[in-house]
């Protein structure tokens, strides 16, 4: 301080002099201090920034309009990138807000909505993807490599929030038939064990099934009980079948059994949590995309039946779950 009043005094008067205004000495004009004002003021940074944030905005409009003229095919792969990763922006936002929400109820998952948990558990799997995805994306003109993972493999590598209505569609017919090739070998496995004894209640069921069948609720009620005793208890299970129902839930089989067992039991408790969620906000209330992602998540082909019938499919399914004892659903 004293140093800086004796520069002042040496160029002239400056504001440690009363008698004198501020403007009048120059060390004090691009000094920014308390009190004090300054050369590059707010204002002028902020006008600053507005401007070019202006001029890139303008820049980027004629470039995406140069884009959709010359080259329509690709300006549609580009603007759904963009529209993505905005949703996705989004979605890790709200996801933000409503993990904090869940902290003040002291992590009670029911006393979430159930739209709440649904885009909880998806954005968790979408993470996975999207992560990478970002990484990749940040060096500069890096975004182009994305775009062109979005041309050759968008099922592999993108998240939902890349994806057309289209794409969307085409997609999920593609995951259940993938799913769909070990339902037979499950069901197969599942009957194993009485093949060489009569016919049991879970072979007739079984059977049932593979003959093109659905089983009434009350048919599934009564063979439950075999699953929670050896030999079908889940804590039993053998590898081999860990890893087909893996398969059928569309998760990695890839992983040691216990590591398996683990995740089954976690996906199914997240199935039950969403089961009740989804009881208590009643099914009429659900939209049509939500009503047909709710089936596929629970393994019905959503995409070939009416709303009408996804309906009934899945109270059906309510009826079934919600009469189970959730703790048979998260085994120790």
């Amino acid at each position: 301080m004293t140093s800086h009043r004796a520069f002042c005094y040496l160029l002239g008067p400056c504001r440690y002099d009363s008698t004198f205004s501020v403007s009048s000495c120059l060390p004090c004009r691009l000094s920014v201090g308390r009190g004090g004002t300054s050369l590059y003021s707010t204002s002028s940074s902020d006008s600053m920034r507005a401007s070019m944030l202006n001029a890139f905005k303008s820049a980027n409009s004629k470039y995406e309009a140069f884009l959709k003229r010359r080259f329509p095919n690709f300006y549609k792969i580009y603007s759904s990138f963009l529209k993505g990763v905005r949703a996705f922006i989004l979605d890790a936002k709200t996801m933000h807000e409503t993990k904090t929400r869940l902290r003040e109820k002291n992590g009670d998952v029911m006393q979430m909505s159930y739209r709440e948990m649904e885009k909880m558990r998806q954005f968790h799997r979408d993470l996975k993807k999207a992560v990478p995805l970002m990484m990749i994306s940040v060096p500069p003109f890096a975004n182009y490599a994305v775009i062109m993972l979005m041309y050759f493999y968008p099922r592999q590598f993108l998240t939902p929030h890349f994806w057309t209505q289209e794409q969307e569609r085409d997609f999920l017919k593609e995951y259940h038939q993938i799913r769909a090739e070990y339902y037979e070998n499950l069901l197969r496995q599942t009957v194993e064990p009485w093949k060489d004894e009569k016919p049991h209640a879970v072979s007739r069921v079984c059977k049932k099934v593979l003959d093109g069948h659905h089983p009434s609720v009350r048919e599934l009620l009564e063979i439950f009980p075999c699953f929670t005793q050896p030999p079908l208890y889940f804590c039993r299970t053998p590898a081999t079948q860990l890893r087909t129902l893996s398969r059928v839930m569309q998760l990695t089989p890839h992983l040691p059994a216990p590591l398996l067992r683990h995740r089954l039991s976690r996906h199914s408790l997240e199935l039950r949590q969403l089961d009740i969620l989804l009881a208590r906000l009643g099914i009429k209330n659900l939209t049509d995309l939500e009503l047909r992602k709710a089936c596929f998540l629970r393994g019905l082909n959503s995409m070939v039946f009416t709303s009408s019938a996804c309906r009934l499919w899945l109270q059906n399914w309510l009826n079934l779950t919600t009469t189970l004892k959730g703790e048979i659903l998260n085994p120790t």
